[in-house]
């Protein structure tokens, strides 16, 4: 049995029948979270301007306006500060009242961080309080929460958690996490929201009736295709996605590159863990790129050999991949040289059939790919339990010089026609080192291409891991579609004991 005390019900329908209608209004939120929007829009729980900042960081200030939002739809009392601020760096009377009203604290004492974007258990906790002053009891509901990394967070955040966790307005990964610390966009925050709002009025968190798939965390939803979905990490990318939809899940990109087609590639680094770049074509994700293995694809995951392969269509030799071909895509998974999966590139079945190289690269293109292939390389070590590369300024300039040669002078060798050794050019330039060695490849493509190339090869394999090299530069140049790169790496002396 809910228990709900002193809800002012006649009050939400006075200030819904008050707010304009949505079709009004347009809202930038991804396709998951247009429903929920368009619910808090409508019962007067966000503003306009939040609609349009739906995928955008949700900061501590402008939760405070949603909860303010949300205690007037419940209890028809517009709520204002009575107090001076006790906050030494925010005056804002929204949040003073917020304060006043018992949702919200400091970080530290005296201390808001208005700007500072909200967490998910900041979240947690003070949806609970705002409950609590809507005289809602959620104790008899509360569930002990299942989540594996809940356990180190203060007993007071855990309770929150429990309460929202039983009472469905709060909810985890599928890998078993809650993510805490893991900072919230605006419509992620407004969802949970909805679902106490819904909570309140109807005693579910959720509609029934909804059209449209109602998810805080990033799963795949029916309008997610699953063979134009991968997870990274847990948490999916997908083909045809907007800028604003993949932004709803993974945030703002390390690095926004150009790439060997002429087109915005979003790189998102992810300390190397989980590293994955998409490419974009008027407007919409038609390629999606995942080295090494930390990645699930139509219920495979990266760690396994081409007999793991599901719906193979066929095997690739050139590329040394396992191709799957879907209606409206196509997979394919490079192997290593011992037959193991090391990766993931799927594209739109239009953007395999059109997609083509750019016959000559300006230099912006060229130094975008050489920092996609060595977070390639950083992706690898890891993989392999080594230490990450440094870039240096020295050997970018040998092995672009050598690219740039070997093009000029119509050749394909570690060695110049004049006799020159890679230990001679790197000493030329005046690079001090201990040991030193270079990875050289001729591939027509992308970066994707070069790396399939490199990891078939296990002498090249180790020497892009060899745990004694500290340095890298990586020097790419191009003719008639074809790429010509050098890899140069160096170790310095070790320090004695």
């Amino acid at each position: 049995m809910k228990r709900f005390a002193a809800i002012l019900l006649t009050g939400i329908l006075c200030v819904a029948a008050a707010i304009p209608a949505f079709a009004e209004v347009k809202t930038n939120a991804a396709f998951w979270a247009v429903s929920s929007m368009e619910y808090a829009y409508e019962n007067g729980i966000v503003t306009e301007t939040e609609l349009q900042k739906a995928t955008s960081p949700m900061s501590r200030k402008e939760f405070c306006g949603v909860v303010m939002g949300f205690l007037e739809s419940v209890t028809g009392i517009e709520r204002k500060a009575t107090i001076a601020t006790p906050f030494s760096d925010c005056d804002d009377p929204v949040v003073i009242a917020a304060y006043e009203a018992g949702v919200i604290g400091g970080v530290e004492p005296g201390v808001f961080a208005p700007d500072r974007t909200l967490t998910r258990e900041q979240m947690a906790i003070m949806i609970a309080r705002t409950l609590k002053v809507c005289n809602l009891d959620l104790t008899e509901d509360a569930k002990k929460n299942p989540f594996t990394d809940t356990k180190t967070l203060y007993e007071s955040s855990n309770r929150y958690i429990d309460q929202l966790y039983g009472a469905e307005i709060v909810n985890g990964y599928d890998d078993g996490t809650y993510g805490p610390f893991r900072k919230m966009t605006v419509q992620e925050a407004v969802i949970s929201f909805v679902r106490a709002h819904r909570y309140i009025t109807t005693g579910l968190a959720y509609d029934p009736n909804a059209v449209e798939p109602e998810i805080t965390d990033p799963g795949v939803s029916a309008e997610m295709p699953e063979t134009e979905t991968v997870k990274v990490g847990g948490k999916p990318v997908s083909l045809r996605w907007t800028v604003d939809e993949l932004k709803a899940f993974w945030g703002e990109p390390d690095r926004i590159d150009e790439s060997v087609y002429g087109l915005d590639r979003y790189i998102y680094i992810n300390e190397y863990r989980d590293y994955f770049f998409v490419t974009f074509q008027n407007g919409k994700i038609v390629e999606i790129f995942v080295p090494g293995t930390d990645y699930a694809y139509l219920g495979m995951n990266g760690k396994g050999t081409m007999a793991d392969i599901k719906n193979l269509s066929f095997v690739s030799m050139a590329e040394h991949s396992g191709v799957v071909r879907n209606d409206g895509s196509e997979a394919r998974l490079p192997m290593d040289y011992e037959g193991h999966l090391c990766g993931l590139l799927l594209q739109t079945e239009e953007f395999v059939s059109e997609k083509d190289p750019m016959s000559t690269l300006q230099h912006s293109t060229r130094e975008d790919m050489e920092m996609q292939l060595l977070d390639l390389i950083q992706v690898c070590r890891l993989e392999r339990g080594g230490e990450l590369l440094v870039w240096d300024k020295m050997l970018w300039d040998v092995a672009r010089a050598h690219s740039e040669d070997m093009i000029a002078e119509n050749y394909f060798d570690y060695n110049r026609p004049d006799g020159t050794t890679p230990f001679g050019r790197i000493m030329e330039r005046g690079k001090a080192f201990f040991t030193a060695s270079e990875i050289i490849a001729r591939q027509r493509g992308d970066v994707v291409n070069v790396y399939q190339e490199w990891m078939r090869t296990p002498a090249r394999v180790s020497a892009l891991t060899d745990s004694t090299m500290q340095e890298v530069g990586i020097g790419i140049a191009s003719k008639t579609k074809v790429l010509h790169v050098t890899v140069d790496l160096c170790g310095q002396a070790p320090t004695k004991k």
